[in-house]
C-alpha cells in the first residue's frame, strides 16, 4: 500500500575531507541526495560510480625474512636493463638494512651483493644509460653503479657524493652532496660515469640561501629543482646544451612552496605531484596559484596532514603513482611515533581528486617505502617495511595482511540535516543497497541527534542485496 513517506537515496558524492566540517546541510532533490565528502574513508578504494570499496589484502613477495642491521627495506627499485640482444631484462634492488640487495624478475629471493652500508640513510635509485644507480644521503656511502650481470661496484669517473639523481637531456644529474648542498651536477653527455670531462658541469641554485637542494624531476623537456625545508622555492633547468654547459640556463619558478625530499615526487599524467612541509601538491596547480592554500592537492585532508602526522619523519616519504588504478599514494607516520603506518591515497580519476587513506583510523600494513613494480606486464604496488619484507599491497584478493590478520575498512558520513535544521523531520527506517562480496557482514551504525550510535550488521552472503 502506497504511503506518503518520503524516500531519499544517499549518493556518494566525494572523499575524505577533515576540514569540511561535521555536519551537511541540504534538502533532497528528486529522491536523491548526493553527500559531497566523507568523514572517514579509511582502508578503502573508490568504485567509478563514486561507492567506496574495501582496500585489497598484502601479500609477501619474499617469504623469507631479510634480518640485517634494523630489517628496514630503506627503498627499493624495479630496474629494467635492454641489453645487446633485443629482449629486457627485469631486475628489482632493494636497500635493506646495512646492505644492497638484487632480486631476479620478482622470483621471490633476494639475494645479497654489498654489505656494509650505513644504516637508516634514505636512499635512491634510477636507470642511466642501461645502468642502476644506487645513491643516499649518507655522507660515507659512495654512489654504486648496479649492472644487470656484473659485481656492484662504486660508480666510476670520480662523481660526486651525491644523495640523488635522475637521467634528463641524455646526462646523469645529481644533487644532495653535503659539502655543497646548494649544487647540482651533471654528467657528460650518454656518459653517467664521465664528470669531469667535455659537457659535464654544476650549477649553482642561490648558494646559502638557508635551504638545500632536496629534489630534481624532469618534466616537459626540463629540470624541476626543488630547495628545502625552510625558505621553499622551486626552479627549471632549461636547455639541452648541445655544445657544452653554457647552453643550460636556471629560471626561478616559484617561491614558498617545495618539495620536502626526492622519495616524496612523482609523475602523474602530465603533472608532477610533490610532498611538502605544508600539505601535498601539485606542479601544474602551484604553477598557476602558487602557494595559495586552495590550490593544495591536500586541501580537504590539509589538518590533517600539517596536525596528525610525524613531521620529524616528513623527509622520509615514498610516493607512488600507480597509473593502472588511478591512485598517486605516499607513506606518512602519524604524529608520537616514527613508524610509517598510514598513507594518503588520491584517487585522480575523479576531478576534483578524491581523498581516502589506508591505516588512519585501523591499522594496516607499515609501509616504510613504496615502489610500482611489474609482473607480466601488470603494474603492482609493493611496500617494504620495518621486518625484512616486501609486500604487495591494495589489490590481494584475500583481505588480510600477509594472508594472516584481518583489517577492517571505515567510512562515515557527516550528519545529515535533509535541509534546514529548524525543520523537525522524523526518520520512520532505512535500507542498505550493496554489491555481495562474501560471506561477511559489514556493520551499518547510524546516530539520531544527540542519541547514541546504533547498529545494525548485513551479511553479504546471501543472495539478498537489499536490506
Amino acid at each position: 500500500m502506497a504511503d506518503q513517506l518520503q524516500k531519499v537515496i544517499l549518493g556518494f558524492g566525494g572523499g575524505l575531507a577533515t576540514d569540511f566540517g561535521p555536519s551537511f546541510t541540504s534538502a533532497p532533490q528528486n529522491g536523491a541526495l548526493i553527500i559531497p565528502w566523507a568523514v572517514a574513508a579509511d582502508n578503502l578504494t573508490w568504485e567509478l560510480d563514486g561507492g567506496p570499496h574495501k582496500v585489497g589484502g598484502t601479500s609477501r613477495l619474499n617469504t623469507t625474512q631479510i634480518q640485517v642491521g634494523t630489517n628496514t627495506v630503506h627503498g627499493f627499485f624495479d630496474a629494467w636493463y635492454q641489453g645487446t640482444i633485443g629482449s629486457e631484462t627485469q631486475k628489482q634492488w632493494a636497500n635493506i638494512g646495512t646492505s644492497l640487495y638484487s632480486m631476479d624478475a620478482l622470483d621471490g629471493t633476494w639475494d645479497s651483493q654489498l654489505t656494509g652500508l650505513e644504516d637508516s640513510k634514505q636512499p635512491h635509485f634510477f636507470m642511466a644509460k642501461d645502468i642502476g644507480i644506487f645513491s643516499s644521503d649518507s655522507n660515507t656511502d659512495v654512489p654504486q653503479r648496479l649492472p644487470v650481470g656484473l659485481t656492484v661496484a662504486n660508480l666510476l669517473g670520480s662523481p660526486p657524493n651525491f644523495a640523488f639523481g635522475t637521467w634528463h637531456q641524455n646526462r646523469a644529474w645529481a644533487a644532495g652532496v653535503a659539502s655543497n648542498p646548494s649544487r647540482l651536477y651533471y654528467s657528460a653527455s650518454l656518459d653517467p660515469e664521465d664528470w669531469t670531462g667535455a659537457g659535464s658541469g654544476s650549477i649553482d641554485i642561490d648558494p646559502e640561501d638557508g635551504d638545500r637542494l632536496t629534489g630534481i624531476w624532469p618534466h616537459r623537456n626540463e629540470l624541476i629543482v626543488f630547495k628545502g625545508p625552510n625558505k621553499l622555492s622551486i626552479h627549471r633547468i632549461t636547455g639541452s646544451a648541445p655544445t657544452g654547459s653554457a647552453a643550460f640556463a636556471r629560471t626561478p619558478f616559484v617561491k614558498g612552496i617545495s618539495a620536502i625530499n626526492m622519495n616524496g615526487i612523482g609523475t602523474v599524467g602530465d603533472d608532477v605531484v610533490f610532498a611538502s612541509p605544508r600539505g601535498l601538491h601539485s606542479l601544474a596547480a602551484t604553477a598557476a596559484f602558487g602557494d595559495y592554500i586552495e590550490a593544495f592537492l591536500s586541501r580537504p585532508i590539509l589538518s590533517y596532514y600539517q596536525n596528525n602526522l610525524n613531521h620529524n619523519t616528513l623527509g622520509e616519504t615514498w610516493m607512488a603513482n600507480w597509473a593502472q588504478k588511478g591512485l598517486a599514494v605516499w607513506t606518512f607516520a602519524k604524529s608520537g611515533g616514527t613508524a610509517k603506518n598510514v598513507i594518503l591515497v588520491y584517487d585522480y580519476r575523479f576531478q576534483p581528486g578524491r581523498w581516502s587513506t589506508w591505516g588512519r583510523t585501523t591499522a594496516y600494513l607499515n609501509c616504510h617505502s613504496l615502489a610500482i613494480m611489474q609482473q607480466t606486464r601488470i603494474h603492482r604496488l609493493y611496500a617494504g617495511t620495518t621486518t625484512g619484507f616486501v609486500s604487495r599491497i591494495g589489490d590481494v584478493a584475500d583481505q588480510r595482511l600477509d594472508g594472516s590478520t584481518a583489517y577492517t575498512a571505515e567510512f562515515k558520513w557527516p550528519f545529515l540535516n535533509f535541509g534546514s535544521s529548524a525543520t523537525m523531520k522524523t526518520a520512520h527506517g532505512g535500507w542498505a543497497s550493496m554489491a555481495a562480496k562474501g560471506d561477511y557482514n559489514v556493520t551499518i551504525g547510524w546516530s539520531r541527534d544527540r542519541n547514541a550510535e546504533e547498529t545494525a550488521a548485513v551479511n553479504q552472503g546471501g543472495g539478498d542485496t537489499l536490506t
